[in-house]
């Protein structure tokens, strides 16, 4: 009996852990999926726009007030700019209620300029935002409310040379600056990367070659203007530096992501297993899984979102007579959105058709919906 007891209470145990820890992949849902584009805008999905936009690789200094302040660097100069989200929504409302063609609305909202002069921040230290130019010498004059500054950059002399506002902080602001050798021709060679750290009220700065950046920030040397860094957790553990690299706090260590995986645009998330595989141009099906860098960074199995995508079953709901799927990769992963682009062998031969798959995790992050629609976006 006591035998007996044993083995019913250790299956019992084992059962509330399963029930309780939910690991088992058979608990992993499907998501469900729907044709066409969401019938209702929604914060995640007007972020997304904002990445198709090109507005989001702009830096942008600050959102408050449902505002946006961003700078927008090329060959025309430094600009900056502001628009609310209710100029975003009102600008793709059209597409996002558009019941044919969405691949042609798309393209044509992205040929239409968003960023008009009315729109243009003229009186730039109003807006507390620095005035910054350079002389035929590539003398640096950074210029606010505190007074102005000039910083001389001696590799950068009879070369060409681009400046961009990458982050402003309550005390430091961070410039990066872009040095291209200059032919006769008019041409331009190499590009060398420096990032210029400087305090808002000029009492010091420090200027960092690229390369050196991680290792310069681990020395404690940078420690003074981390704050340029957004943070990616609440209690400022973590700081999302460039590309897939993440700052930790306690260790003092630059972190990278693994190359299998994708950190989201925020930085705050991490997509396991997200890039597709260089064999095969195709990422993974099946179970998706999704972790916050925090838990990422530790190695624990807590995840924020997991479920599972099927190729085969987007091609049915396509009605794509197709093979095996050709290109599967994500094309963007932010908090709460990620979409995918997916391209299929034909059965005998060519291609049989191509979708994107806008997968919503703001309702469900274990069966969320996924929105199949042909978008043209192809990378």
């Amino acid at each position: 009996m006591k035998k007996k007891g044993f083995i019913s209470i250790f299956f019992l145990m084992v059962f509330l852990l399963l029930t309780i820890t939910g690991c088992g992949k058979d608990d992993v849902q499907e998501v469900n999926y729907k044709k066409g584009l969401p019938k209702e805008d929604s914060p995640a999905f007007g972020e997304f726009m904002r990445h198709e936009l090109d507005l989001a690789t702009d830096a942008t200094l600050s959102y408050q007030n449902s505002t946006y302040t961003i700078m927008r660097s090329d060959k025309k100069g430094l600009r900056y700019y502001q628009y609310s989200d209710e100029e975003l929504e009102d600008f793709y409302r059209p597409f996002l209620s558009a019941k044919k063609y969405p691949a042609t609305k798309l393209h044509d909202l992205k040929t239409t300029e968003f960023l008009t002069k009315e729109k243009l921040i003229h009186n730039k230290l109003e807006h507390n935002l620095p005035e910054m130019t350079l002389d035929k010498k590539n003398v640096l004059k950074v210029k606010t409310k505190s007074g102005e500054k000039k910083i001389e950059f001696p590799s950068a002399k009879g070369k060409k040379v681009h400046l961009a506002l990458t982050a402003v902080s309550k005390d430091s602001m961070l410039i990066q600056v872009d040095v291209y050798e200059k032919f006769k021709n008019g041409d331009f060679g190499d590009r060398q990367i420096y990032y210029l750290f400087l305090k808002g009220d000029f009492s010091q700065y420090r200027i960092v070659k690229e390369d050196e950046l991680n290792a310069t920030i681990e020395s404690g040397k940078l420690k003074e203007y981390l704050s340029v860094f957004s943070n990616v957790t609440k209690d400022g553990s973590y700081r999302k530096l460039f590309g897939k690299y993440i700052f930790e706090k306690k260790t003092n260590k630059v972190r990278k992501i693994k190359d299998t995986d994708i950190l989201s645009e925020d930085g705050k998330y991490v997509y396991i297993n997200g890039a597709k595989e260089k064999e095969t141009n195709v990422m993974a099906d099946g179970i998706q899984q999704i972790q916050t860098v925090d838990n990422y960074l530790k190695g624990n199995d807590k995840y924020e979102a997991q479920f599972k995508i099927d190729f085969k079953q987007i091609a049915k709901e396509m009605d794509f007579n197709a093979g095996d799927a050709r290109i599967a990769n994500i094309h963007y992963f932010n908090k709460d959105y990620v979409v995918l682009y997916i391209s299929y062998h034909g059965k005998t031969i060519g291609t049989a058709g191509a979708v994107n798959v806008l997968i919503d995790l703001q309702k469900s992050k274990q069966q969320p919906t996924a929105y199949l629609v042909d978008l043209g976006i192809e990378s």
